[in-house]
């Protein structure tokens, strides 16, 4: 007898016969059946309830393999989100408006600024914005948070002057005076960010404003990348106290690896809301801020090849641990040397161990030598990829690479055409966290205006369904959950989400502009549209 039935719905099973349905009946959390409302609405007992879709579109819970639910939260509690700024004036105002605000001395900080978006190539530099905040120490994330700008207090607080030398995988950019710009390349980034102190918030609410943003955009699952044991313990607390509905996927990050060798994984922890087994590490920067770890130089910075964030040989020590406490290890590598190196250290570590089923992963994956691209199958490593990366990144990524590395660049398809699996996620807070931008931009290759017309680079356009399952199945796997969720099938989590366009057969245009009705984790009603 089933607790609830969901009814009057098309139902997009993505099973691996494409199965379309009206109906499921939930018990216990889990599909009990589904299939023609004629078949499912006898199974209703006298408790049953009922829900009816009104026509709604329902798929498989929807999941992000690769986000950052803190900074997310962050921003929608602590820091400015500059994302929309169209100029870097605006951005200046906006800051100067919210240091008024501030009392004296203390942090004003702003994320996901974007100079591309401002008309503008070279980075802004620090002295208009120390002179609208005198009195406050100013950090402001880069969007790919690979990067930031501070303002004078803030490089005076982290002792940044011209005689400071760059720290080992960061760049200090300074001008031809050699004095600090106020721009601050990955690891340089610390030099400041470590004199951080903000009044009020806190992690807590960081993370539960994350998970509102998350399930009103109809993701079921994330996998949060790169965490730390506090940040787990306060996962597991607010499952404890049943504030917790979201299904995490947590990724330690590898400078905590002596956690990992004494704790074995946690799997499914919270009625499986929240599972830590896989660590988390980072082999290079971002190509927007000229981060990324590249083979040959930038095609627009003479001979630089970008920051190495560790060397492979750690990497190597990373993968091998991972593997005797089994644990599964996520990598971000996002030029074509770092994704190199990865794979190589991956291969000398799975050698020592044939057989095992260790499904590491490469998180980005953005450009990736063609003769490396087949490796991937081969080593049954998952392409763990972000659409929307490709559609930001498109209007600069020719000055970066070149048009001949353009061939191995955000190239999801040629991915699944050399038989390698496929997460897809979004990398939020650097890019939204509504899955279906993530949908829009893989089969169009297109801007939300839908240029450029046909699509940057359409070879590498994936069509609906291999998307659909790239956030669906596709993430479930790159989780070692593929036989709990990614499809609606008995036996599975009922872990769905509804809407009020069929997202599966409209107008690749009218993706965005789709709207979450239901978000349903375990047959549990997490989120209803008003």
């Amino acid at each position: 007898m089933p607790d609830v039935i969901f009814t009057g719905g098309v139902l997009h099973t993505l099973d691996a016969k494409a199965t379309r349905a009206e109906a499921l009946a939930v018990r216990g959390g889990r599909i009990l059946a589904v299939g023609l409302e004629k078949d499912i609405a006898p199974l209703a007992g006298p408790v049953t309830k009922t829900v009816a879709l009104r026509g709604a579109t329902v798929l498989p819970g929807l999941i992000d393999a690769h986000a950052h639910l803190a900074s997310l939260g962050n921003l929608k509690t602590g820091r400015e989100d500059l994302a929309d700024a169209r100029s870097f004036d605006e951005m200046l105002e906006r800051i100067a408006a919210r240091a008024k605000k501030a009392r004296p001395g203390e942090w004003v900080l702003g994320a996901r600024w974007d100079q591309a978006n401002w008309g503008q190539r070279e980075f802004p530099t620090h002295e208009r914005l120390s002179a609208v905040t005198p009195d406050h120490p100013v950090f402001l994330w880069r969007v790919d948070g690979h990067a930031g700008l501070a303002n004078r207090r803030a490089l005076e607080l982290g002792g940044v002057t011209k005689r400071t030398p760059n720290p080992p995988g960061g760049e200090i950019l300074k001008d031809a005076r050699g004095e600090p710009t106020g721009l601050l390349v990955d690891a340089a980034e610390g030099l400041v960010t470590t004199h951080i102190r903000v009044a009020g918030g806190s992690l807590r609410d960081d993370l539960l404003a994350a998970q509102r943003a998350c399930l009103a955009a109809g993701l079921t699952g994330v996998h949060d990348a790169g965490i730390g044991p506090a940040e787990a313990d306060l996962y597991k607390k607010l499952c404890d106290e049943g504030q917790w509905k979201l299904r995490v996927y947590a990724m330690l990050s590898a400078n905590h690896l002596g956690y990992a060798a004494e704790h074995r994984p946690l799997i499914g922890y919270g009625g499986g809301r929240f599972t830590l087994r896989a660590l988390k590490c980072g082999l290079d920067g971002a190509l927007g801020s000229r981060g990324a770890w590249l083979l040959q130089p930038y095609s627009d910075r003479a001979g630089w090849c970008g920051l190495p964030a560790q060397t492979p040989e750690n990497l190597t020590t990373v993968a091998r641990t991972a593997l005797a406490h089994s644990y599964q290890v996520c990598t971000h590598a996002i030029g074509d040397c770092a994704n190199r190196e990865t794979l190589d250290a991956y291969e000398r570590a799975l050698k020592e161990r044939p057989g095992v089923d260790a499904r590491f992963r490469v998180e980005h994956a953005q450009v990736v030598a063609p003769e490396d691209l087949p490796r991937l199958a081969k080593l049954g490593v998952i392409a763990s990829m972000q659409p929307t990366h490709a559609t930001s990144d498109m209007r600069w990524a020719q000055d970066r690479l070149g048009p001949e590395r353009l061939k191995g660049a955000y190239a999801w398809a040629s991915f699944l055409r050399s038989g390698a699996r496929l997460a897809a996620g979004s990398d939020f807070p650097v890019e939204h966290e509504n899955p279906l931008c993530g949908v829009y931009a893989a089969i169009t290759r297109q801007d939300r205006q839908g240029l450029p017309e046909g699509g940057w680079r359409p070879e590498e356009c994936l069509t609906r369904e291999q998307v659909l399952r790239a956030f669906t199945l596709g993430a479930a796997y790159a989780a070692f959950e593929e036989n709990e969720k990614g499809t609606l099938e008995p036996g599975k989590l009922a872990d769905f989400v509804a809407f009020d366009k069929d997202v599966v057969r409209c107008a690749p245009r009218e993706l965005l502009d789709a709207k979450v009705l239901l978000t349903v984790i375990g047959g549990e009603v997490v989120y209803r549209r008003e």
